[in-house]
């Protein structure tokens, strides 16, 4: 598992290195639907295959990450072995979503064994949610 904190307004570094991954982007600052759509198109050139959202807006950040992957094909059909699964889990216990993310979530094509945890929070909880994730 591999955590970054994305504090408002930074880009996000580059972690295509990971690719193919899973990604639980967890939501604590509100975005505008500019950031939402800035962060998902780089979560789909960096590699990430299935996506869960946690959190503020998850529903429109499942939107924005199967938008910015339809956008990536010119909105033409998208391979299956490219295809981004994205599932949204709104005000869910983090230690379900940590649990689903390690043993649910699978992608048809692609064994994905990385697991990126975004945190998108000014704040930075690293220890707990590292903690969190191990204990799920």
């Amino acid at each position: 598992m591999q955590y970054i904190q994305l504090i408002p307004a930074t880009l996000p570094p580059d972690v295509s290195a990971l690719s193919p991954f899973k990604a639980v982007v967890i939501v604590e600052d509100a975005a505008t639907p500019e950031r939402r759509a800035v962060i998902s198109k780089w979560l789909v050139e960096s590699g990430c295959l299935y996506m869960m959202a946690r959190g503020r807006d998850s529903d429109a950040w499942q939107d924005a990450v199967q938008a910015a992957n339809l956008a990536a094909f010119d909105l033409d059909e998208i391979p299956d072995d490219r295809l981004i699964i994205a599932t949204s889990h709104g005000d869910e216990p983090l230690d379900e979503v940590f649990w689903f993310a390690k043993y649910t979530a699978m992608h048809p094509c692609h064994t994905l064994e990385t697991v990126l945890v975004l945190d998108l929070s000014a704040t930075g909880r690293e220890r707990e949610i590292c903690a969190a994730y191990e204990a799920a």
